[in-house]
């Protein structure tokens, strides 16, 4: 009778102290509980894995508990810890009317997280904010800022940009990838593929079209097909709106809004062209003028490697001879095309091994012979005991990493001829057909058949091909 007493006395004391308190300090929750069992009584101590460092280099002190700065660092540092440990490169939190949202990205696939309890997601955003330097009274403007990381000697940069409506705020925390730049044999090319692009560095004179839809890895491999020219026997120059790596020894010339005032894009392209570059990125293709450029630069005894948006080669192509205006033009210095997906890679500790279903292989045109087997994610792996456990390779999800899918042509003078001369996009692609060149599916099957990604996967990432236009 004593003993129900106490413990009916003791959980009357905790639903009132429960009332009275944040989250944080609130008693037998999941959270405390947690705590309990893990022996991190000492939350200082506890969060010492890595320190915040604010826009302006100034380091976070831990704040005083129990303040509204402490639960803001107690939330960021759970949530960012957590980030770090299950590979999230993009984290999005949304606040309306109707509640909130959060989702994380992980290997380019979107997963919806639970909510927070409406507190913790306020100190979360607000302290976020802070570590940007952003407006913490602007609720509708965009805002854009970073933050830091130091975890020992290393330092890991975070973007955040803050935009609003009258429906709420949208608060986007995004990873900085800091890793060098992929050579060309690393962004996932077939062997022949590897082969046929062998001594593209040797290259001096021509145009090669970089393509791909948005968020398809076009850039990586644009930049690795800039890095096979030796920068110390060739001029490397680039022009872009907004890099997204550092190249070691070329000339990043950046396009900004300042320079629409006095130069058009095409403008600043002729401009370092004159100043004498041997090759030339161009990351972004979007007009006649523009284009008109690049062939007189090919003309003129320059590389040129072109970013042109594309659900395929043919797309891209046509889409190139559209802005040209001109087959023979766009086609005289014409090296080659490439036009990719990302696809997430199986995680090898835990993918497992299944015997495909004949329908599956007849629906793919493959061979039951050469696809006895194949894999899919595992999610799950065993212990010595045969108990289950979340795989701490992939973290549940079945896939670790991601690598490209790449359609790939190159011209001779006999397909460029050949384009002259057909009368539409599809005769194109029957020469392109003629040329022995695979089409995305065809190299997606490829890596499927090698286990390297598993067929779902591809079906989720190679949308049906919209029509295409006529050149």
């Amino acid at each position: 009778v004593c003993v129900l007493a106490v413990g009916a006395i003791g959980l009357l004391y905790t639903k009132e102290h429960n009332s009275h308190v944040m989250d944080f300090d609130k008693l037998l929750t999941a959270d405390h509980l947690k705590r309990l069992v893990s022996r991190k009584a000492d939350a200082a101590g506890a969060m010492g894995e890595f320190v915040f460092v604010t826009k302006n280099n100034n380091q976070v002190p831990y704040p005083e508990a129990r303040t509204p700065d402490f639960y803001g660092y107690k939330v960021a540092y759970d949530t960012i810890s957590n980030a770090l440990q299950r590979r999230v490169a993009l984290m999005v939190f949304k606040v309306a009317g109707q509640g909130q949202s959060i989702s994380y990205e992980i290997d380019g696939m979107a997963t919806k997280q639970p909510e927070l309890p409406k507190e913790q997601l306020d100190h979360l955003m607000r302290f976020l904010k802070l570590l940007g330097d952003l407006d913490l009274k602007e609720h509708r403007k965009p805002q854009k800022g970073m933050f830091r990381l130091w975890q020992g000697k290393n330092v890991i940069e975070w973007e955040v940009r803050a935009a609003g409506s009258t429906a709420g705020e949208q608060l986007s925390v995004r990873r900085v990838a800091k890793e060098s730049v992929l050579r060309l044999s690393e962004v996932g090319l077939a062997s022949d593929q590897a082969d046929a692009l062998k001594g593209i560095g040797q290259r001096k004179q021509g145009v090669f079209l970089v393509s791909g839809p948005a968020a398809s890895g076009r850039t990586t491999t644009f930049y690795a097909l800039l890095s096979e020219h030796d920068a110390y026997v060739n001029s490397i120059s680039t022009l872009e709106k907004e890099p997204s790596a550092k190249l070691p020894s070329v000339t990043q010339e950046v396009y900004s809004l300042a320079d629409t005032a006095t130069a058009t894009y095409a403008r600043k392209l002729e401009e370092i062209l004159r100043l004498g570059a041997d090759v030339v990125g161009v990351a972004e293709c979007q007009d006649a003028e523009t284009a008109r450029v690049i062939c007189h630069g090919a003309r003129e005894a320059k590389m040129l490697y072109v970013v042109l948006p594309g659900d395929s080669a043919l797309q891209a192509l046509g889409r190139w001879l559209k802005l040209v205006g001109d087959r023979k033009t766009a086609t005289a210095d014409l090296v080659g095309i490439s036009c990719q997906r990302l696809v997430r890679k199986l995680c090898e500790n835990c993918k497992q091994a299944y015997t495909p279903n004949p329908d599956i292989l007849k629906k793919f045109n493959l061979p039951a012979d050469k696809a006895k087997v194949m894999h899919r994610a595992g999610k799950v792996v065993y212990d010595k005991k045969g108990r289950e456990s979340t795989c701490p390779q992939c973290q549940g999800t079945g896939f670790v990493g991601r690598t490209a899918v790449l359609e790939l042509i190159l011209f001779n003078d006999a397909l460029r001829e050949a384009v002259r001369q057909s009368k539409s996009l599809a005769d194109i692609g029957t020469q392109f057909r003629a040329a022995r060149m695979l089409y995305l599916q065809e190299q997606g099957l490829r890596k499927v058949l090698q286990g390297t990604t598993a067929i779902n996967e591809l079906v989720r990432v190679l949308t049906p091909a919209q029509k295409t236009d006529s050149p």
